[in-house]
């Protein structure tokens, strides 16, 4: 009985280890990354939240990422993130480079100030930076960055105070559909972030 209870248990033991090298060996690992930063730019500061999922090749990571950006103007963007890690030890800087959309989803305080015909449409997105790597597990991390972020916003609005045609035009434009104009928002922002990577 002793025979087999210790044949067992040796079993046990090599299965365990194999599985756990088989784990180690995996060369893509899913990853999340979730952040709460800090944006600071000429208009004031805000907070942006984010998420980021994606796959782990030794040392790069390429994922897809989500957020709210309140700088200014609320906005959602959607992104690509790409990242690279440095050194051996489980501790370790990175650089980051994020590229995508920013959709414009404006507050209710933010759309008092405008009027009901003006629209915002969504505009380029990006975030450059630094940051480092404290690992607090097998998979679990703390992560601080700084960085650069860039977010590109265009209102459009019907330009009426621009119209004046003479009373007695009659080829002048209706009221109703005035000519348009617009701004270009090119908001620069330094960022910083904390995140928890798992």
């Amino acid at each position: 009985m002793k025979r087999i209870l210790l044949a067992l248990g040796m079993i046990s033991i090599a299965a365990i280890s194999s599985a756990q090298q088989k784990e180690a060996s995996k060369p893509w690992q899913f990853r999340s990354i979730n952040n709460l930063g800090l944006l600071e730019g000429e208009t004031g500061s805000s907070f942006q939240l984010q998420t980021i999922n994606g796959a782990a090749y030794k040392s790069w990571f390429a994922g897809i990422g989500l957020g709210i950006d309140y700088y200014r103007y609320r906005t959602i963007p959607l992104f690509a993130d790409v990242r690279k890690e440095f050194g051996q030890a489980k501790n370790k800087p990175f650089v980051y480079s994020d590229m995508g959309i920013s959709f414009s989803w404006l507050t209710d305080n933010q759309k008092m100030n405008y009027r009901t015909d003006d629209h915002f449409s969504n505009g380029f997105y990006g975030d450059w930076g630094v940051g480092y790597k404290m690992a607090m597990g097998k998979n679990d991390a703390l992560m601080i960055s700084l960085g650069y972020s860039y977010k590109k916003i265009t209102e459009t609005y019907p330009s009426y105070f621009a119209w004046y045609p003479p009373i007695d035009d009659i080829t002048r434009p209706q009221v109703n559909n005035p000519p348009k104009e617009q701004i270009n928002y090119g908001l620069n922002r330094l960022t910083i972030k904390i995140g928890w990577q798992f």
